[in-house]
């Protein structure tokens, strides 16, 4: 688990929680901090403001993306990148060879991100996400560091 230093462990939650989106559910406080307690999995929180946080897992020698999620209010300002680039040197440094993630076909920005880190489009899964009444599939991305 990867969290700001300037943060407590008290605190994540409530952080976690004040960012805000219209399309994650928030977790439940004891799955939250169930899933940063795991060693396998990776909590990253921006910082100096906590205005977005990336949820990740590690499996062998790869690392799924679970969320990307950057407060609606303050999106475009590279925030994204930063958490991104946080996770790249976590990756280097556990010799991790590819990264995936799953994002919905329709959010353009975050797959312009996507592709400026060079993640390529490795799939697709019909109707992944349930948004706004409707089904909306999603693309399987990779970026491969080894």
């Amino acid at each position: 688990m990867l969290r700001s230093d300037a943060v407590k462990n008290d605190s994540l939650y409530e952080y976690y929680c004040k960012v805000e989106d219209d399309y994650e559910k928030k977790w439940e406080k004891k799955d939250f901090y169930s899933f940063i307690s795991n060693q396998d999995n990776i909590f990253i929180l921006s910082h100096p403001k906590p205005l977005g946080y990336l949820k990740a897992r590690v499996a062998r020698d790869e690392i799924e993306i679970i969320s990307i999620i950057i407060d609606k209010k303050f999106r475009k300002v590279g925030i994204g990148k930063s958490l991104l680039n946080k996770l790249l040197d976590i990756a280097l440094k556990k010799k991790i060879n590819n990264i995936f993630l799953e994002v919905s076909v329709e959010n353009q920005i975050a797959i312009s991100l996507y592709k400026k880190f060079n993640f390529i489009k490795v799939g697709k899964r019909k109707n992944y996400y349930f948004q706004n009444g409707r089904y909306i599939d999603a693309d399987i991305m990779r970026l491969t560091l080894f």
